[in-house]
């Protein structure tokens, strides 16, 4: 003990950390990160974070612009109107070069559909004989020829001669077979006479007052009297067969009239379809019409003369009711089982920076049964505000708006995550 009491603290440090007490930071500290690690885990149970799923996206119309192609290789001959012009359905923008001349192909046409199919006969074929129509010339000309022969036969009526022909036979003879039956009531009225006459002789033959002699010239002039009557029977009979052939006649007459003037008519009727689809072909081909009311745009410049392939874009239509809007997404198989309908969709467009105009919200309206052949799936978005922005800025709409979109899938909260982040780890390894 002695030993002890005489040891020199030779360490002031020492002495000092000896007498003082530690600072509470040291005798607190592992309560605090045991605190702060509870409060972690409470804040990661808590906060929920969205999952994302982004996709690019373009905004439409209901009704999507019409982008109209070159449907074949020429030059452009017409250009009828001119960049961002309002048009209507069926106006003619341009016409491509062809070996007819337009204007009059455009006549042509305007007279086929003012004209039904069962008024041809009132087809202006003298107004359309000058026409240069090209490739369409055989089939105008198939219908000419048919029309012209189907209005000759209407016109000159060949069969008419023999159908007056056999109409005059029939009269002739029922005018003879009325003479006959007045000779044959007259034939019979002496065949009647000459039966009593013989009748007369015979009973005085018997009596013995008439020689054999005068009895058979009685007999043979009642003979006659039959014979008479029964050739007029026989004329009036072969009038009356003959009457019968001239009706037959007349019935064949009316029916070959009737199956030519068929024939003709479906031929010319043919042969005007057959021209109404070729002049649907060449339009197809050679004219650029528009199938709806709304702004004409051209997709580059564009003058006459110039060539086009088939295929180029030449015009891009603008429908006029643009009002509802929608957006189409293609959304890679990754995690596309978590998209359902109603689920928030944030858009990004290029044409407007969102930290400068905002961000547009949608919600997805359905999602395609079965991806496309490049394994993505076709999600409709609906825009309930339109194009109004996080900002409160309408933003203009034109033509199509592309851009990026995020799918705002179900939240999760954060330990949830770090937990699937751990349970993909031990996946991997084991």
């Amino acid at each position: 003990m002695d030993n002890l009491d005489n040891i020199e603290l030779r360490s002031e440090s020492v002495q000092d950390i000896l007498t003082e007490p530690p600072h509470w930071m040291f005798r607190w500290g592992n309560t605090i990160i045991l605190l702060i690690l509870l409060l972690i885990l409470a804040m990661s149970y808590i906060i929920k974070y969205p999952e994302f799923v982004p996709a690019p996206i373009i905004v439409t119309s209901q009704n999507p612009p019409e982008k109209i192609e070159a449907r074949s290789s020429s030059k452009i001959e017409k250009i009828f109107i001119k960049d961002h012009q309002k048009v209507k359905k069926g106006d003619v923008m341009m016409v491509l070069q062809s070996t007819a001349n337009y204007q009059d192909v455009l006549k042509l046409k305007k007279l086929v559909d003012s004209i039904a199919s069962d008024q041809l006969l009132s087809f202006p074929v003298k107004e359309a004989s000058h026409f240069k129509l090209g490739e369409l010339q055989s089939d105008y000309n198939s219908f000419a020829k048919a029309f012209q022969d189907e209005n000759l036969f209407t016109r000159l009526q060949p069969y008419a001669p023999e159908n007056i022909a056999t109409n005059l036979s029939i009269s002739e003879s029922k005018g003879r077979i009325a003479n006959l039956k007045q000779q044959k009531n007259l034939e019979a009225a002496k065949a009647e006479l000459s039966r009593k006459s013989y009748l007369r002789s015979q009973e005085l033959f018997n009596q013995g007052v008439i020689a054999a002699v005068e009895l058979e010239t009685e007999k043979i002039k009642y003979l006659q009297a039959q014979q008479n009557l029964e050739n007029l029977n026989i004329s009036l009979s072969q009038l009356q067969e003959s009457i019968s052939n001239f009706n037959k006649t007349k019935s064949g007459t009316a029916i070959n009239t009737e199956k030519d003037k068929i024939t003709y008519s479906s031929q010319t009727l043919q042969l005007f379809e057959q021209l109404r689809k070729s002049l649907k072909q060449w339009e197809q081909s050679y004219l650029i019409v528009s199938s709806t009311n709304g702004m004409a745009s051209f997709q580059q410049f564009y003058g006459e003369n110039q060539f086009v392939k088939a295929g180029d874009p030449i015009v891009s239509i603008l429908p006029d009711n643009t009002e509802q809007l929608v957006g189409r997404m293609s959304v890679p198989t990754a995690n596309s089982g978590k998209i359902i309908p109603g689920e928030k969709v944030l858009i990004k467009l290029d044409n407007y920076r969102f930290q400068e105009y905002g961000i547009i919200e949608g919600k997805v309206q359905n999602i395609s049964l079965i991806p496309d052949d490049k394994g993505n799936y076709y999600v409709d978005v609906v825009l309930p505000k339109g194009l109004k922005t996080s900002y409160n800025k309408t933003l203009k709409f034109d033509k199509e708006l592309r851009g990026n979109a995020e799918i705002v899938t179900q939240d999760l909260r954060l330990i949830e995550r770090f937990f699937y982040q751990i349970r993909k780890l031990l996946g991997y390894q084991s």
